[in-house]
C-alpha cells in the first residue's frame, strides 16, 4: 500500500483535514446510554536527544467513562515534570486549564510550572491499523479505529524558569472506539523507531482467545510497506533484545536495541481499579538497523497485572 492508497481510503478525512486527515479525527462528547466505554484516544511522543528533551503526552476524551484527562511526562535538560487535569468531552479542540491542543498541529501549555508552545508536522504517511485487525475489540463492539503518523515537533518550552529549544522527532496517533484496555489488552508489544529515511511501526497483540496478531508498517516518503510479522528475542529483564519484522513483500529488517534515554509507567486507566489493571511501561532507546543506521523510537510493554 502506497500513501496515495492510505489517503484514497480514507478521502473523507483527508477532504476534512488535508494534512492530517484521520489524526485529526473529531472526538465524541455525547453517546448513547448504557453503552460501553467509549474513549477517543490521542498520544504523541516525542525524543530531542541532543537537548537531552523528551516527553510522553495524552489527551483521553470520552463521553461515558471516567479516565478523560490530559497528561503530560516531560523531561527536559535532565528535570522531569508530570502533569495531569481533567477533560471535559470536546469534539474538536483539547483544552484544560493549563493546555491546549487543537487536534491538527498546535500544543499549547500555560502552567505555573510549565509553559510554551510546540508545533507539529507530519512525517511520511498515516498508517491505518484498524484493517488488519491485531488490535482486539472489546467483547462483541466493532474494532477499534486506531492511526498513526510520524511527526517532527519544534518550538520551546519554559520549565521551572528556564527555556528549552525543541528541535524534536517522534510520532502521533489517534484511536477512537469501544475500549477497556483492562479487558481487551492481555498483552502488547509497541514500537515506533525513526531514522533519516524511514520508519518502523508495528504492534503485537495477545488477544483475549489467546492469539497474536501483528499489525504496522515501513513507511518513508513514497510508500508503506505493510508488516505481517514481528519476532522479539528478549533480554534478562523481558525486554526486547533486538525487533525483526517481516515485511509484504517478503523481506525482513532487525533493529538491534542500544540505550535507553528515557522512560517511565504509562498511567491511561481508572485512577483506582479493583481486580485486573491494565499497565504499560515506556521507553526511549537507540536502535541500529541492518545497514548500521541510527536511530531512536518508542517502545512499549502492556499487559494486565491479575494480582489483587
Amino acid at each position: 500500500m502506497t500513501v496515495t492508497d492510505a489517503k484514497s481510503a480514507l478521502q473523507s478525512e483527508y477532504d476534512r483535514d488535508p494534512v492530517w486527515g484521520p489524526l485529526s479525527h473529531p472526538a465524541l462528547e455525547t453517546i448513547e446510554e448504557g453503552r460501553q466505554p467509549w474513549k477517543d484516544h490521542i498520544y504523541i511522543a516525542f525524543w530531542d536527544p541532543k537537548s537531552a528533551s523528551y516527553g510522553f503526552l495524552h489527551w483521553n476524551g470520552s463521553p461515558n467513562h471516567p479516565t478523560t484527562k490530559v497528561q503530560a511526562n516531560i523531561a527536559l535538560g535532565g528535570k522531569e515534570f508530570d502533569l495531569i487535569e481533567e477533560l471535559p468531552p470536546q469534539a474538536t479542540h483539547f483544552s484544560s486549564d493549563s493546555a491546549d491542543f487543537d487536534l491538527k498541529g498546535t500544543i499549547a501549555y500555560k502552567h505555573e510550572r510549565l509553559k510554551g508552545t510546540l508545533t507539529m508536522a507530519p512525517q511520511f504517511g498515516a498508517i491505518n491499523y484498524g484493517p488488519g485487525g491485531s488490535i482486539p475489540a472489546l467483547a462483541d463492539q466493532e474494532p477499534l479505529q486506531h492511526f498513526q503518523s510520524g511527526l517532527t515537533l519544534k518550538g520551546r518550552l519554559q520549565l521551572d524558569g528556564v527555556d528549552y529549544d525543541i528541535d524534536a522527532l517522534g510520532f502521533r496517533t489517534r484511536t477512537w472506539g469501544y475500549r477497556d484496555d483492562s479487558e481487551q489488552f492481555p498483552e502488547y508489544f509497541y514500537l515506533w523507531a525513526t531514522f533519516d529515511d524511514y520508519a518502523v511501526s508495528v504492534i503485537k497483540h495477545v488477544h483475549p482467545d489467546g492469539r497474536q496478531k501483528t499489525g504496522g508498517a515501513l513507511v518513508n516518503e513514497t510508500e508503506t510497506i505493510m508488516i505481517t510479522d514481528v519476532h522479539l528475542p528478549k533480554d534478562r529483564a523481558g525486554f526486547a533484545y533486538e525487533v525483526t519484522v517481516d515485511l509484504e513483500d517478503g523481506t525482513s529488517r532487525t533493529l538491534s536495541r542500544d540505550e535507553r534515554v528515557w522512560g517511565g509507567w504509562c498511567p491511561i486507566g481508572l485512577p483506582k481499579r479493583n481486580g485486573p489493571t491494565f499497565a504499560a511501561f515506556d521507553e526511549v532507546v537507540g536502535f541500529v538497523g541492518p545497514d548500521n543506521e541510527f536511530g531512536y523510537g518508542l517502545s512499549e510493554y502492556g499487559y494486565i497485572r491479575r494480582v489483587y
